[in-house]
């Protein structure tokens, strides 16, 4: 008799593209990451340095936006034509709830700033808000 326990299913095509857009995604994030805190002043390299309002060096600002904006577009394509229906309507209401996140805080945060009753906006910590919103959400509905 076959032992049908331990042999594994092999993947869809989908699912292999699926698994290279997110793979992609997060190693982006790291190669970022990484330039992104070698980059910063000796001695410098808390967590409040590299996501706080530092300066940051010339060529790395136009390379990051350059490699984040192209690579991550090239990613959002195999996501998009890897998905299916349930995670695409996944997404679409995460990507709402990201936006109430931030359209909802950023101008009561900017009046407020405005009156002289707030400190000035942080466009990262609105940025950070609206991902935590859009990944709760994501997550929610995808594994529910």
């Amino acid at each position: 008799m076959t032992e049908t326990r331990n042999m594994k299913r092999p993947m869809s095509p989908r699912q292999r593209r699926y698994r290279f857009a997110l793979g992609f995604a997060a190693i982006l994030g790291a190669i970022l990451g990484i330039w992104m805190a070698s980059d910063q002043p000796a001695g410098s390299h808390g967590f409040d340095t590299v996501l706080g309002g530092g300066p940051l060096s010339a060529s790395f600002a136009i390379g990051a936006s350059i490699f984040w904006g192209i690579g991550l577009a090239i990613s959002l394509i195999i996501y998009h034509r890897a998905i299916d229906d349930h995670e695409a309507r996944a997404w679409l209401w995460a990507g709402l709830a990201g936006w109430y996140a931030f359209i909802v805080p950023a101008p009561v945060w900017w009046v407020l700033n405005r009156a002289g009753l707030a400190p000035p906006i942080d466009t990262m910590l609105l940025f950070l808000l609206s991902m935590a919103a859009n990944a709760i959400v994501w997550l929610w509905l995808k594994y529910r």
